[in-house]
């Protein structure tokens, strides 16, 4: 028998149309699966139009062998699935060990420490197998297997052994254990962390050149560094050889000069010599990396072009590079075999010129004996003093020249920097544009819930941690809490002002005081750098709204309680995800009436595009969210059990049994309630 409402299919045609026909959803086609459809017809019912294929991620099956979840096997739901069982039936266990399976790592230093327990004192020698699909390989299903103590084996389902991590089939999984959430409320930097997703940050990142000028700047500034220590120990050169040019006027007036005038042109001999020598060798250092540079023919080989469609042209290519290499490298081992004449050369010329020398030296030192005392000192005392003086004024002759072409160069550079830093500003006030942007898309999907306010660099912890590290004397932590809360404050800026001096300092009225405003002055040109190129992180601020009438009313993550904070993650948590949402007793921390009223409407949505599988003591998630598959877990004193009877959805019979007994105390725990509310 059928009943037709004519005003909506007219014909018989018309039937075949999608949204004149409806899917009802139930576990096993029976008339009390049929009828409990009915009493939740927002989730268990739908129009064949409103149906399409959705392509998430999703874990399809969990098998456990050895350890106390012994013999339990699973099959996920592709929606909401929702774990139940008395305490210590292993709950948390199971959500553990998947996050295990997968090496996700917790967040924070308590939530690590539970897992690590949980894993080792549960699975202990056994392992535990995934079965998964993946969004990001385009749908492909894969197997995952870890044992206790080793890395995770991922395979094709062939059996071939796949050389993708966990991370790489569902990078954007999430898995909060009891308490974690409660943990990212109080972390900003973690806060960040969940909202970025929605933000696209890493590729914003990426494509804003942040990165490249940043490192640009990194090598010029440590170029600025190494330059600045060279132009000082030039400029005390240059002073020096100031102080020996007066010396050797003293000599002069003393007629000495005269009768050792070969000394300094001996000295000037062995340095142009020796700056010719270095000057080869490092020509032949060039060389050596110049013949190991030449291009290989072996880079195009048969072998990878054989299946190419162009292969014509890369075998004129090999042709081309192996003419290269050919004709290259037989002209520079004509250069190698040249040098290596000309270094001989070089070698006999200079024993030519060390006997010289020698020669020479030989006839001062004969000089030094016609010298008159003088003050005390001998002929041959004065001539060695005079000696060693002509040879300090030829090595440092060349200091002068070099500081100048050093200071050019450094004020090249300091130029340059300057640049780069307006670029790093120019590119982080673009990349702030487009993070505001994904923030005001990302508000419109919470429709009200809760607010996301977007800060651009106002993590400035991070740059106190900077300053601190400068070990500045009488400068912790606590006398620089004041750069949280300055106005018109930046890096750049505050670098800038530290340049100026204490009073440009105190003159931003930022609530530095007087001692570490002069502490400040007094680091170094690096550490000012350091300063000037630092960026700090991003900060985002969640509000909720706590109304309960149209008019929202909203409040910082900081100013509620801790149920409040955990709901305003948890909204943020169940958007779109391409890859499964998996925590443990999310209740825990989180109000009733939220729960009833905000997240358990938005799993009942959000599951129509994403896998959930929460562990839970809560009848509202199972229940109201209509889950697809509940697993009711039983326990021993040493083992935990999860039988196919216990596994199903709330329109079967032994289900609905089992969920009341555990999630209500049992029919009569539940009707006795009803009763003392009044409700009927």
């Amino acid at each position: 028998m059928a009943l037709i409402n004519a005003k909506d299919v007219e014909e018989p045609e018309t039937l075949r149309k999608d949204n004149a026909s409806c899917l009802i959803k139930m576990t096993e086609p029976s008339f009390l699966a049929f009828q409990q459809a009915f009493h939740d017809p927002e989730s268990r019912v739908r129009l064949n139009s409103d149906i399409s294929e959705q392509y998430y991620s999703r874990l399809e099956t969990a098998v456990f062998l050895g350890g106390y979840l012994d013999g339990v096997e699973i099959d996920f739901s592709e929606h909401l699935n929702t774990v139940i069982g008395g305490r210590g039936t292993g709950k948390s266990t199971l959500i553990e060990c998947i996050r295990y399976a997968l090496a996700i790592s917790p967040i924070g230093k308590q939530a690590s420490e539970q897992h690590d327990k949980v894993v080792k004192s549960n699975l202990g020698a056994g392992q535990i197998k995934l079965t998964i699909k993946s969004a990001t390989k385009h749908g492909q299903r894969y197997q995952i297997t870890r044992r206790y103590g080793q890395s995770p084996v991922v395979a094709e389902m062939s059996g071939q052994i796949s050389s993708f991590k966990p991370s790489d089939l569902l990078p954007e999984i999430e898995i909060f254990g009891q308490n974690e959430i409660h943990e990212i409320a109080k972390d900003p930097s973690e806060q960040l962390k969940v909202v970025d997703r929605f933000l696209n940050r890493d590729k914003i990142e990426q494509e804003s050149g942040i990165v490249e000028v940043e490192s640009d700047l990194v090598e010029v500034s440590q170029k600025v560094v190494d330059l600045t220590a060279q132009t000082s120990d030039l400029e005390s050169d240059v002073k020096r050889l100031e102080q020996l040019e007066e010396d050797a006027k003293r000599f002069k007036e003393l007629g000495i000069d005269e009768q050792l005038k070969t000394l300094p042109l001996l000295a000037s001999e062995k340095t142009l010599f020796g700056t010719v020598k270095e000057e080869l060798a490092g020509f032949s250092d060039a060389l050596g990396e110049l013949i190991e540079g030449i291009p290989s023919p072996e880079s195009i080989s048969e072998e990878d072009t054989k299946d190419f469609p162009d292969k014509p042209v890369f075998s004129e290519l090999r042709k081309v590079i192996k003419n290269l290499n050919k004709d290259v490298g037989t002209l520079l081992e004509q250069v190698k075999t040249r040098l290596a004449s000309d270094n001989t050369a070089v070698g006999e010329l200079e024993k030519r010129l060390d006997a010289s020398i020698q020669a020479n030296e030989t006839a001062i030192e004969k000089e030094f004996k016609k010298i008159n005392p003088i003050e005390g000192k001998t002929g041959p005392q004065i001539g060695e003093e005079y000696n060693q003086l002509v040879k300090d004024i030829a090595l440092l002759k060349s200091s002068k020249t070099k500081l100048t072409a050093a200071k050019t160069q450094l004020d090249k550079l300091v130029a340059t920097r300057k640049k780069l830093l307006s670029s790093l500003s120019d590119k982080m006030s673009q990349r702030s544009s487009q993070f505001e942007q994904g923030v005001k898309k990302l508000n419109r999907k919470l429709k009200g819930n809760i607010k996301v306010n977007y800060v651009p660099e106002g993590n400035r912890s991070s740059l106190i941690e900077k300053l601190v590290s400068f070990r500045m004397p009488n400068v912790a932590s606590g006398k620089l809490q004041w750069i949280k809360t300055a106005e018109h404050f930046s890096p750049m800026l505050l670098a800038e002002k530290i340049t100026d001096g204490k009073d440009a300092i105190l003159a931003q009225d930022w609530g530095c005081t007087e001692s570490v405003a002069d502490r400040l002055t007094k680091i170094s040109g690096s550490q000012v750098m350091e300063i000037e190129e630092f960026i700090v992180e991003d900060l985002v601020s969640i509000e909720l709204n706590v109304s309960d009438s149209d008019i929202p009313i909203y409040k910082v993550l900081d100013s509620l309680s801790t149920g409040q904070q955990c709901t305003a993650l948890l909204h943020l948590l169940l958007l779109d995800n391409k890859d499964p949402l998996l925590l443990d007793q999310p209740e825990d921390n989180l109000d009733n009436a939220f729960i009833a009223d905000r997240i358990v409407t938005q799993v009942r949505s959000a599951k129509l595009t994403r896998q959930f599988i929460f562990a839970t003591h809560n009848a509202n998630i199972p229940v109201f969210g209509d889950a697809e598959w509940i697993g009711v877990l039983e326990a021993t004193a040493d083992s935990a059990s999860l039988p196919k009877d216990n596994q199903g959805s709330i329109d079967q019979k032994s289900i609905q049994g089992l969920a009341a007994k555990i999630l209500e105390g049992g029919k009569d725990a539940f009707n006795r309630r009803r009763e003392k509310y009044g409700f009927k």
